[in-house]
């Protein structure tokens, strides 16, 4: 036990109990794929480019939440006082990276590059951290997720993920690391990087004000700029002066050459390949403060932090204070990411806000800006700003223009959602129900899930009200009662795969009843048939008598989306005599196109409609194939 801590085992201890819990999640989500863990959640990386993004654009980057921003400042700040620790204990890519480089020494395959290689390999870091910071200040987004290794690993190449850029950073980390020392952290990782630079803090402070001196002078520089040049400074005295770390750094490590043997233990055994040996305060920009070479020492009171004995633990108290003081404060903090005013003074300042929360769908920047893109369209409402990591919404709205009633009526979407076709000629049950905690597209799905499990039910559509109005048709022996407690079960059952999860839902059920009313079955139809129109190609410049129309039948059709708009961008981009085409529901669903007289064939114009592939050409140039959805009679 005393050689545990005497060689630095605290520290194992912590990088695999990081690895452990994160294979642990990894397994589960293998395992039950709809399960979703939030490897985000504390992730500093991407709080520090929050910081940014909020600082520049003012809103927060993807997903990215109040949590991730406290610990990214709070990395910075450990960086600034005592070293890179979050680097030496908790990163996964920095302990996988380590441990291949033992790997690599065993093997005896793995050699140390010269100084002047070295110093070109380090420039790769700073230009992977200048792509990533602009792509990531230009989009809000986070683009380190196209490429890093981790989050393509956790997340099984997701959407995010550019799979040969992730592919690549993988072989890099694996391969790279084993044969030359710490490959990853030193010559690729931006973390690194950025940590690094904020090790020569006096540099970034002085830029910083040089910078903002100019803005005051009203002279227009591109923040571009000044990154660019923070990146070649922290190259600079990385690459070039690597010790002489203009820091105000609390803790060092420390050799008394009065005690110390010259045995060269802890040179060999610091990860980073730092000649420690050779040096009475290690100023190197490299070290962490990981402890491998005090641990090493054999002569007692020789390598020391400070000087200090009772300074060996230091780096992890400080790491534990940081880390949990982060997370703590973290909780106490919510940041809109989205956060827009766009009334006049006036309407601003006599406007109230609504606040909304459970709204699953906002859930990064992206489904924000489309919220927020909504909000703009309603008259009367002077702001918006979105909470994803609670799904919440504020808007405001000028009390004089508009009520709370007509905002709170245009966050909602009625839909209407077919499950299955009923006989034609029969008569069914129309019922009312009121429901509480119904607020959008995942609640409809989930209601979908619950309903079509029942069996008895046919269509249903949704209406805005508090509660939300759903009318529910059905057969006319369902049971209202088993109905009720149908739609307030605490879990619904849900498939991906072969694979069976149960997702917790929150339905209350405020009122049910059976109208009087009835629907036929083929009214029913009709009224749940979503159809299209649309005009395409200059269909305004010509003629009517020189637009004719022809109509076909579907014989099949997805009963719950509208893909119309594949249909017309494959068919009108091949044959621009198309100009537009609409769906209704007659005997039976319909499709009628619009073509130019004498410019085209129809039985040409409906191959291109029935061809099994449709060829979409998106707004960027991307062509792409997908699946007809549709066939025809």
């Amino acid at each position: 036990m005393k050689i545990f801590f005497t060689r630095n085992g605290i520290r194992t201890l912590i990088q695999l109990s990081i690895l452990g819990v994160s294979i642990y999640w990894l397994t589960k989500v293998l395992v039950n794929p709809e399960l979703f863990v939030d490897f985000e959640q504390y992730c500093p990386m991407g709080g520090i480019q929050s910081l940014f993004t909020f600082l520049q654009n003012g809103a927060l980057a993807c997903s990215m939440s109040g949590m991730q921003l406290i610990l990214g400042i709070a990395l910075l700040v450990c960086v600034l006082l005592f070293s890179k620790l979050f680097c030496s204990y908790i990163c996964p890519l920095g302990t996988i990276s380590e441990w291949f480089g033992k790997l690599g020494r065993k093997l005896k395959i793995q050699f140390t590059i010269n100084d002047s290689w070295d110093k070109v390999f380090r420039i790769f870091k700073y230009a992977l951290l200048s792509l990533t910071f602009y792509y990531t200040l230009s989009s809000n987004e986070l683009f380190c997720k196209t490429y890093d290794p981790f989050f393509a690993l956790v997340s099984r190449f997701g959407y995010d993920v550019i799979p040969w850029a992730a592919t690549i950073a993988i072989a890099i980390l694996g391969i790279g690391s084993t044969i030359i020392p710490m490959f990853w952290c030193r010559y690729v990782c931006p973390l690194g990087a950025i940590s690094n630079l904020f090790k020569h803090i006096y540099v970034v402070i002085a830029l910083v004000v040089i910078y903002l001196v100019i803005y005051l002078l009203n002279i227009e520089v591109s923040w571009i700029y000044l990154l660019i040049i923070l990146f070649v400074a922290g190259y600079f005295f990385e690459a070039i002066l690597p010790e002489r770390s203009k820091s105000i750094q609390m803790m060092k490590i420390t050799r008394n050459t009065d005690s110390c043997i010259d045995c060269n233990l802890c040179s060999k055994k610091c990860p980073q390949g730092i000649d420690v040996a050779s040096l009475e305060v290690v100023n190197h920009a490299d070290c962490n403060l990981c402890g491998d070479c005090v641990g090493s020492c054999p002569v007692s009171n020789t390598l020391l932090i400070n000087n200090k004995n009772s300074f060996r633990w230091m780096p992890i108290l400080a790491l534990a204070v940081f880390v949990l003081g982060g997370i703590y404060l973290g909780t106490k903090l919510e940041l809109p990411t989205v956060d827009m005013k766009w009334g006049s003074q006036e309407e601003v300042a006599q406007s109230k806000f609504i606040e909304y929360s459970g709204l699953k769908n906002v859930k990064c920047y992206g489904s924000s800006m489309s919220f927020v893109g909504q909000m703009k369209r309603v008259p009367g409402v002077t702001g918006a700003a979105t909470y994803v990591n609670s799904h919440t919404v504020k808007v405001w709205y000028d009390t004089t223009a508009t009520s709370s009633a007509v905002v709170k009526k245009a966050l909602f979407s009625p839909v209407k959602v077919h499950i299955k076709d009923g006989i034609d000629s029969l008569k069914y049950a129309i019922i009312d129900v009121k429901v509480y905690n119904f607020f959008d597209q995942m609640d409809v799905f989930y209601l979908d899930q619950i309903v079509r499990q029942d069996g008895n039910i046919l269509s249903f559509e949704s209406s805005f009200g508090e509660p939300v109005n759903i009318k529910l048709y059905a057969d006319y022996n369902i049971n209202l009662d088993s109905l009720k407690n149908s739609i307030e079960r605490k879990y619904v059952s849900l498939k991906s795969g072969d694979k069976e999860y149960q997702q917790s839902i929150n339905f209350k059920v405020a009122d049910i009843n059976r109208t009087k009313r009835y629907v036929r079955g083929i009214d029913l139809k009709r009224g749940m048939f979503l159809s299209y129109k649309r005009t395409c190609n200059n269909y305004k410049s010509y003629p009517k008598d020189q637009i004719v129309s022809f109509e076909m039948t579907f014989d099949t059709y997805p009963r719950n989306e509208q893909m119309m708009q594949y249909v017309i961008n494959s068919v009108a981009t091949k044959d621009t005599a198309v100009v537009g085409m609409v769906t209704y529901y007659k005997a039976q669903p319909t499709l009628r196109v619009y073509i130019v007289k004498d410019k085209t064939d129809p039985q040409k114009v409906a191959d291109l409609i029935t061809e099994e592939k449709l060829t979409i050409t998106y707004d960027n140039g991307i062509v792409e194939k997908i699946d007809n959805p549709y066939t025809f009679k």
